[in-house]
């Protein structure tokens, strides 16, 4: 059983480049795409390898608006 981090609640409303920072400090095995909220299509299939941060396109302060998690 893994006990690695798998998902950043608490990241939510943070600025993203800190959030990205953040997830890279916790787990640095994984990448981080950075996309916003409704890309289509979005990354397509799992990737046990891949976080995507996805922030509001009208938030002029690019905070992070839903919970970053593996895949």
């Amino acid at each position: 059983m893994s006990y690695l981090k798998t998902s950043w609640p608490e990241l939510v409303g943070e600025p993203a480049t800190p959030a990205v920072m953040t997830i890279n400090s916790q787990r640095p095995d994984l990448t981080t795409e950075v996309l916003p909220v409704g890309t289509s299509p979005s990354p397509p299939g799992f990737d046990s390898t891949r976080v995507c941060v996805f922030l509001d396109p009208r938030d002029k302060l690019g905070r992070v608006a839903a919970v970053p998690v593996v895949g």
